[in-house]
């Protein structure tokens, strides 16, 4: 009986859809619940974590590519800084957001919230599908 590692580990596609989906009903409660300024900051919130997540896999992508073709010098130095130079400017680009805009902070702090459940969800679910 063999069992394969990668049917226990979670896709960032699958995680990408669990989080789409979370952000849409954390918004709808928001919105139903709170306010529709809530609802939107939710959206935005997970939004941002939507792209930063597709953004450093394709950058993940592109430094393993270039390592595995054995890119040494300029590219190895631009693959080692442009992750943290990615999380600066993401982070550049939030604080611009709140003080540009009246962004409702409780509704982007959980749409932001919903990635780090998505992840949680997906990972069970790759769990019990590699257990079976």
């Amino acid at each position: 009986m063999s069992i394969m590692l990668s049917d226990r580990i979670p896709t960032i596609p699958a995680i990408q859809r669990t989080n789409i989906l979370l952000v849409a009903i954390t918004a709808a409660i928001l919105g139903w619940f709170d306010s529709m300024p809530a609802a939107y900051g939710c959206i935005l919130g997970g939004v941002v974590v939507i792209a930063n997540l597709w953004i450093l896999s394709l950058m993940g992508g592109l430094i393993l590519a270039a390592a595995g073709a054995g890119v040494s010098g300029t590219m190895a130095k631009f693959g080692v800084l442009a992750i943290p130079l990615k999380m600066l400017i993401v982070v550049g680009l939030v604080y611009l957001l709140f003080t540009r805009s009246h962004i409702d902070g409780f509704g982007f702090a959980l749409g932001v919230l919903t990635q780090m459940t998505a992840a949680i969800i997906e990972t069970g679910r790759a769990s019990l599908r590699g257990s079976s």
